[in-house]
């Protein structure tokens, strides 16, 4: 009697110590909903979905050499350190120059970085991928970065939802058209269909024609001079397309382009920029009066709206954002600054925000 008793309580000591170390070291899975909305609303307030085991270790942040990236570097650590500050991340942050990283402190703790696209592609794949956020396109690590991949899947995305079939391209030839090549050539290779029209100088001609708009206002003359009485009408733009992506490498001549083709009776259409070869500073007046979508981060930086800039300091916060986020298991849809990031167990997505 008194051996089994004995063995029961020597079980059920066994089963109770398994048990209960689990508690401490394995963190729940946390969802974060999707937001049915393409524009920014807000950062993911990451809070709300954290468990009782939080992660402890360090976060290393491999940043390039501050001599020569110096700009960057200081807007990329300013929002690392905001996205600290703001989420009451109370883990140890170490900067190091990308460099001189040292791969076994990093798989010790959690590795944001490096944005050197060479090194990015000799260390993908040597980490865990919970323990790792890279800088640059990768393939077998988690990564996030400033090309022009998000932006093209944002708007693609957009339009497909939309169910758009058809849209208008106008390119600007004075400056360079590599911008929307991308786009414009994936948007073309899965069968749909595209008008596009390519301007110089004095592009107002070439806008009132490719919106066919210059037919209708000679017809409109001839009746008005024929006419003993006055004649109202307003000329109609072409209805075969309702989205028109604009490619210029200047914002100066996105507005006027933009501006043009308001001017020329096209006020109902949805006109898209992607901006990632922009590197001046938005004018936002401009692009509310003409109403233009661009694809790109939030411009809500309280240091600065000239995108190097803006650029830098979203990145680094949405690093820090999303490095939390994954190495505290939480999976589902981020919003940072940058953009929107879906987290699974095996991939992460990145969009760029429509404005």
């Amino acid at each position: 009697m008194f051996k089994k008793k004995f063995l029961q309580l020597f079980i059920f000591t066994i089963i109770t110590g398994c048990s209960s170390a689990p508690k401490e070291t394995i963190s729940k899975i946390k969802f974060v909903p999707d937001i049915d909305e393409n524009e920014f609303v807000g950062i993911t307030k990451i809070d709300n979905y954290l468990g009782v085991n939080n992660y402890r270790n360090k976060f290393i942040v491999a940043s390039p050499d501050h001599k020569r990236f110096a700009e960057f570097n200081n807007f990329f650590q300013l929002g690392i350190l905001t996205a600290k500050n703001e989420l009451k991340i109370t883990n140890e942050i170490k900067f190091v120059n990308q460099d001189n990283l040292n791969l076994s402190e990093a798989n010790k703790n959690f590795l944001i970085g490096p944005l050197s696209g060479e090194i990015v592609s000799k260390i993908d794949g040597l980490l865990l991928k919970n323990q790792a956020l890279l800088l640059n396109d990768a393939l077998e690590n988690y990564s996030i970065s400033l090309s022009q991949k998000s932006q093209i899947f944002a708007l693609e995305s957009y339009l497909l939802e939309k169910e758009i079939q058809r849209l208008g391209f106008i390119e600007d030839e004075d400056n360079s058209v590599k911008q929307n090549r991308a786009f414009k050539r994936k948007w073309l290779s899965e069968k749909r269909d595209a008008v596009t029209i390519g301007i110089k100088k004095n592009p107002s001609g070439r806008i009132e024609n490719f919106l066919d708009v210059a037919e209708s206002k000679s017809r409109f003359q001839m009746i008005d001079k024929a006419s003993f009485s006055d004649v109202e009408f307003v000329p109609r733009a072409r209805k075969d397309f309702s989205q028109i992506v604009i490619s210029t490498d200047k914002l100066s001549r996105l507005y006027e382009i933009a501006s043009l083709v308001r001017f020329n009776y096209g006020l109902d259409y949805e006109i898209f920029s992607l901006t990632s070869n922009f590197d001046q500073k938005v004018d936002e007046n401009e692009v509310s009066l003409h109403n233009i979508r661009l694809v790109d981060h939030t411009y809500e930086n309280k240091f600065t709206n000239d995108l190097p800039k803006s650029r830098g300091f979203c990145l680094g916060f949405d690093a820090m954002l999303v490095s939390y986020a994954i190495a505290n298991n939480i999976k589902g849809e981020i919003r940072g600054l940058l953009g929107i990031y879906k987290i699974t167990n095996d991939s992460l997505i990145a969009k760029s925000y429509i404005n």
